[in-house]
């Protein structure tokens, strides 16, 4: 068993101030998972709190030890892991955002080592590719299987029966496709089964299967959230809204 005194890769997912001095700070550690910390005096303009600050900014690679009990540890040992990654644009949403479905969709102190080496690799990835996609994508869909929730997309999930290129089909959130029997109506939300194909492929995709496979992981973790909104994706939709001139 892992002892929280130990050192432990983590990093910081949201910060927020506490008293005059102090910092509540959101963290998810590898052995020991999310976990919510006191950190003292970090907001001290003087002696070693500045230097301490300075590491407790998202996407900051971690070492850490805690302890205390309760809901809220007491940050003992801090240390770099290595460089900030240097995420700007795109890639700096992109990285809020998996950031707050981390908060949003990991229960405190469960573990998910595999999940959290993903999150490494999609931060990486988000550093150093201009098509931010493929990474979010990618983390969106270990994420939902880590939580058990694995959507076959090869197969009918009533009938079982593989998907056929020339059908078409209805996605359920959580469960999976389900062929229509006639054509669909206009309007209707249907998916090809030619692109439900291509999205089980390693080939890069056509900007339709793309649309397909951002609409499914967004139904899939919209019911995962509820009714409340992600604050990371209206900054997103900011972002991306044309500049008005007055």
């Amino acid at each position: 068993m892992f002892n929280v005194g130990q050192l432990q890769p983590a990093y910081v997912l949201h910060s927020r101030p506490f008293r005059d001095t102090s910092l509540i700070v959101d963290v998810w550690c590898m052995h020991t998972g999310r976990q919510t910390m006191l950190a003292k005096g970090a907001r001290k303009a003087r002696g070693k709190q500045p230097a301490k600050r300075t590491l407790l900014q998202p996407f900051q690679p971690l070492q850490l030890s805690y302890g205390g009990r309760g809901e809220m540890r007491l940050l003992n040992h801090l240390e770099a892991a290595g460089v900030p990654l240097q995420l700007q644009g795109k890639a700096l949403y992109s990285g809020i955002y998996i950031n707050e479905l981390v908060l949003r969709l990991l229960p405190i102190s469960d573990p998910y080592p595999a999940l959290f080496a993903y999150y490494q690799t999609a931060l990486n990835k988000l550093q150093n590719s201009v098509d931010v996609e493929p990474a979010l994508r990618h983390f969106e869909s270990h994420m939902l299987a880590e939580l058990g929730y694995h959507v076959d997309l090869t197969c009918d999930m009533v009938t079982k029966a593989a998907v056929q290129a020339q059908a078409h089909y209805q996605f359920t959130p959580l469960q999976g496709v389900c062929e229509l029997a006639t054509p669909p109506a206009a309007g209707e939300i249907s998916i090809p089964g030619s692109i439900l194909l291509e999205l089980q492929t390693e080939d890069e995709l056509s900007e339709q299967a793309r649309k397909v496979s951002k609409y499914i992981a967004r139904a899939n973790l919209d019911s995962l959230l509820g009714e409340r909104p992600l604050r990371s994706r209206e900054l997103f939709q900011q972002l991306r809204r044309p500049q008005q001139h007055k």
